[in-house]
């Protein structure tokens, strides 16, 4: 079976210590050498990562050709992995009597892929005679259903290939089309710098290769990295542009569970140097600071640039990026509705801590009998760094348990195609943050607008229900909720308490019915053993319970996290206590961004409202006018402890 370099089992992308060029981008770099007419042919030997890049090539090469391909049989080993992949065309098989197709005339054409040692695969057979007639015109070939998962620009590339017969990138002409894209992706970032003062990027310069080098860039939302953020998300897994740049993604959430994006880099490659410049970089446009917890995909050389770059902050791995491959190997047990699937997710976001997962993991594993699964190995082996349940007391705010980037990804390719330029990817990757600014705030307007109604007649509601964000507060009455499944048990009358689920016949064999609560002597602090408050920034269920049991009215300062509060209180405090901080300058702008933006939203509906506001701004305007002529007022020493105590 073929041998070929590539990364680890479990790693979805490839290795981050050597940039890997995919398929594709080797075919259009070697179509100067090559004799044949098309650009794009699987011959046998040629590799992928993934059955996802096998089929988009061979789909590439059938538009190419002029027919369209879907996939055929393929087999499984003993574990279950898929082992076998076979893609044929569509004319393939036999029409059924009831159907009125008229295309599969028993076609033999296909390509058979094997998996290689290291978990890719490689092309071992290609078949390619036709039985049939093959597409010449474009209007021929979008019939083909499988053709209209090709991307628009890669489509033009191969056409323009095809037409001129040299390579796009490779050919001669290459510095001065990389030097005309970067002249333009400098225009473009002048023009977004004027329309957004808070737009800032690092970088664009072309090494001696004609590479350029790692780009940076932030804007609008980033302001709010300020006090939202404590986790970051550092995704890596998108490829786009025509130089195949990997594209990285910085992404946190905000204190309505919103996901922000902090900024975006165009990479050369993923090797070590190459993160830590982008880190270092980020965070010094960030002011200086660094996260209590970054979440990156699994990565060595991310790995290593954290240790040096962030050497106080914690790493971990996105769980759906270890999960990421988890079909190819796994085969029908992870299909979407197989139970092993289920089981393995509920485990993994409802453990709460180690002895609970190991006993969980041990118990589906025989059920399914997985125990000698290599990839399940392979994964439990490094469940430190991304079992939720190991690092319960690691700040994560509620990143593990949602999938925060692969939205972001969404958005990212419902507006940026593969295989674009540097400057069409530039601005295309502002638009999808500029349309989301208007949703910015949503969650507010119940929050600040509409009257919760309580669900209970609890007073450690109602406190909740002033200080939390409508969403955060949300999941404070589903911990009341919960609450009501547990009994109270004083252990040291104050100080510790146990919270013990009655019915353990109607929970998981392997879930925990006791939890442990300890409160600080003040009464100002309940921690309980599941380290959810640790976790999340909110309180579990148990000791919600235990408040109840002792009648806590209001809840423990501690326990309420600014970041999940109605108001940025860290950032307007920062902003009293530093008023000269350009950092305090864009958390004020942020703050006043949205405050005016959910105004304008409101009076734009209603004549009167809009009259009301434009007098309000009038005044306002000529204030700001007259403070601004009358010299600046001296700033009063603040009262010591004692004179305010004998103004009182």
């Amino acid at each position: 079976m073929h041998k070929f370099c590539r990364a680890r089992l479990g790693d979805e992308h490839g290795s981050a210590s050597v940039y890997r060029v995919s398929a594709l981008e080797k075919a259009i770099a070697g179509f100067e050498q090559r004799e044949t007419e098309a650009v794009v042919n699987p011959t046998v030997g040629t590799v992928f990562v993934s059955l996802d890049e096998a089929y988009e090539f061979y789909n590439i090469y059938s538009w190419e050709s002029g027919f369209g391909v879907t996939y055929g049989p393929s087999s499984v080993d003993s574990h279950g992995t898929k082992c076998i992949q076979q893609f044929v065309c569509a004319c393939e098989g036999k029409p059924s009597k009831d159907s009125n197709s008229f295309r599969r005339c028993e076609c033999t054409a296909a390509i058979l892929l094997l998996r290689s040692r290291d978990g890719g695969w490689c092309v071992c057979e290609h078949q390619v005679g036709h039985n049939h007639p093959l597409c010449k015109t474009c209007a021929q070939r979008s019939s083909w259903e499988s053709h209209s998962s090709i991307d628009k620009n890669t489509r033009d590339l191969i056409r323009q290939l095809r037409e001129n017969n040299v390579p796009h990138i490779a050919d001669n002409e290459a510095k001065d089309l990389l030097s005309e894209d970067l002249r333009k992706t400098v225009e473009t970032f002048a023009r977004i710098k004027a329309k957004d003062p808070t737009f800032e990027y690092s970088g664009l310069q072309v090494d001696s290769n004609c590479r350029v080098r790692p780009l940076l860039w932030t804007s609008g939302q980033s302001v709010q990295y300020q006090y939202f953020g404590d986790v970051i998300i550092f995704d890596t897994t998108y490829r786009s542009d025509v130089y195949g740049m990997p594209f990285g993604l910085f992404v946190g959430v905000n204190n309505n569970f919103e996901t922000i994006v902090l900024g975006g880099v165009l990479m050369i490659n993923e090797k070590t140097e190459s993160f830590k410049w982008v880190l270092s970089q980020f965070f010094q446009l960030m002011g200086g600071k660094h996260p209590q917890t970054i979440l990156t995909d699994r990565c060595e050389a991310i790995e290593e640039a954290v240790l040096e770059v962030l050497p106080s902050t914690t790493h971990r791995w996105f769980k759906w990026h270890v999960l990421g491959r988890a079909k190819e190997y796994l085969g029908f047990h992870y299909t979407k509705t197989s139970s092993f699937r289920v089981e393995l997710h509920r485990i993994l976001t409802d453990t709460l801590t180690t002895d609970e997962f190991e006993r969980a993991w041990e118990m589906l594993l025989e059920k399914h009998g997985l125990e000698n699964h290599p990839f399940l190995q392979e994964i439990y082996e490094v469940r430190h760094k991304w079992v939720k349940a190991y690092f319960s007391d690691t700040f994560c705010a509620t990143l593990t348990s949602t999938q925060k980037s692969e939205s972001a990804k969404h958005l990212l390719k419902q507006h940026v195609p593969r295989d674009c330029s540097m400057e069409l990817f530039v601005q295309q990757y502002v638009e999808p943050r500029c349309d989301q600014e208007p949703d910015y705030g949503f969650e507010d307007k119940p929050t600040t607008m509409d009257e919760i109604v309580l669900r209970t007649n609890l007073p450690i509601e109602k406190h909740a229900s002033e200080v939390y964000t409508r969403p955060v507060y949300e999941l404070f009455v589903q911990a009341i909720r919960e609450s009501e499944s547990y009994m109270v048990e004083a252990v040291i009358p104050n100080l510790k308490y146990i919270a013990r689920h009655p019915s353990s016949e109607t929970r998981e064999k392997w879930s925990r019915v006791e939890y442990e609560v300890n409160v600080r002597e003040d009464g100002e602090a309940f921690m309980c053993v599941c380290k959810q408050f640790e976790h999340t920034g909110m309180l579990c269920c148990h000791a919600v319970k235990v408040m109840i049991h002792l009648g806590v009215r209001e809840i423990p300062r501690l326990h309420v996290m600014p970041r999940w509060t109605r108001k940025p209180l860290q950032c307007q405090m920062h902003c009293r206590s530093e008023p000269q901080d350009d950092t305090c300058q864009q958390c004020r702008h942020s703050v006043l961004h949205d405050k005016l933006f959910g105004l304008a939203r409101r009076a734009c509906k209603d004549e009167r409202y809009y009259e009301v506001l434009m007098s309000g701004l009038d005044r306002m305007e000529r204030g700001m006018a007259a403070a601004e002529a009358a010299p600046p007022p001296r700033r009063a020493k603040p009262a010591s402890r004692k004179s305010r105590r004998r103004k009182r």
